[in-house]
């Protein structure tokens, strides 16, 4: 034989903690600056970079995980029961968030561009929704921008309607509402496509 196989790489999906911040609010800079900067205006990508801190109740819930490759995190998300569905930076992070009436919410989903549409934002969704079934939630729903909707879409969420959402210095970003029942008839799960 002329030469060994490549090593596949080691692949951990686990529960973030504090300790984790720096590292994903790093990758949700460069995330929003490369692969969802594109899609945006000059004033809008500079006001994106200043909405990106990750709020603290998913950490605190243990409902956010990052997807390790060889030790370096390269891809994070989550889930929550609480309200609101987009975390505000300046909100008051003493007073515990309201819960959900209904469906939980897909949260901070966000890929290394440099690993970006090689499946870490589908195996996270997916490690997402099974978390959030197996907690009891039967329906989920999320804030879509538009480098993320077409994802979501493949995924089983379907368009709710479109909505502004206002990042700071007075800028808006088209983002659209979707929405996934998780539980569904055996033979209509057998009929589509897995996620």
């Amino acid at each position: 034989m002329s030469g060994s196989a490549p090593r596949p790489p080691s692949i951990n999906i686990r529960a973030a903690t504090g300790d984790d911040l720096d590292a994903i609010e790093s990758l949700a800079r460069r995330a929003t600056r490369d692969l969802l900067g594109p899609f945006l205006s000059a004033s809008q990508r500079k006001a994106s970079m200043a909405f990106t801190p990750l709020d603290p109740w998913l950490i605190e819930d243990r409902t956010y995980y990052v997807v390790e490759i060889d030790g370096v995190i390269r891809a994070s998300g989550g889930w929550s029961h609480r309200a609101p569905m987009i975390h505000v930076p300046d909100m008051d992070q003493e007073q515990e968030p309201p819960e959900m009436e209904g469906a939980a919410s897909i949260r901070a989903m966000y890929t290394d561009p440099a690993f970006a549409r090689r499946g870490l934002g589908q195996m996270l969704l997916g490690f997402c929704e099974m978390s959030a079934r197996l907690s009891g939630h039967h329906q989920l729903q999320l804030i879509a921008t538009p480098v993320g909707e077409r994802l979501y879409e493949r995924c089983g969420y379907t368009r709710v309607g479109a909505t502004k959402l206002k990042v700071p210095q007075g800028v808006t970003i088209l983002v659209t509402r979707m929405e996934k029942v998780l539980t569904a008839k055996p033979e209509a799960i057998r009929s589509k496509a897995a996620c």
